[in-house]
């Protein structure tokens, strides 16, 4: 006699996993729109800060800011998620558009 799993045995536990993805795809849709509202709150931030400085005669850009930021979001431990190099490939693409925002509002 072969150990197995019965059909009906099969179906539930697919039943129970289509569940969890289910629910695992509708906490991604609500982590995904968080996502874009904190990115849209940095990009009116960006505009704020970019009005400061032509109030201030100061450059769009700052890199040594930029790279300080960076650093200490990088250097907070890795708890699981995006490896080093990802996020830290994921904030530098956050950076620049916000670069362009700053820009364009002190550049006008």
């Amino acid at each position: 006699m072969v150990l197995g799993t019965s059909g009906g045995a099969r179906a539930s536990i697919r039943r129970m996993a289509r569940s969890e993805l289910d629910s695992l795809r509708a906490a991604m849709d609500v982590l995904n729109r968080r996502l874009v509202d904190v990115l849209h709150e940095r990009a009116r931030l960006c505009r704020r800060i970019g009005t400061a400085k032509r109030a201030l005669g100061q450059a769009a850009t700052d890199p040594t800011r930029e790279r300080a930021m960076l650093d200490a979001l990088l250097a907070e431990p890795a708890t699981g998620g995006f490896p080093p190099a990802a996020l830290a490939a994921i904030l530098q693409a956050v950076f620049a558009a916000s670069r362009d925002v700053v820009a364009h509002t002190v550049d006008g």
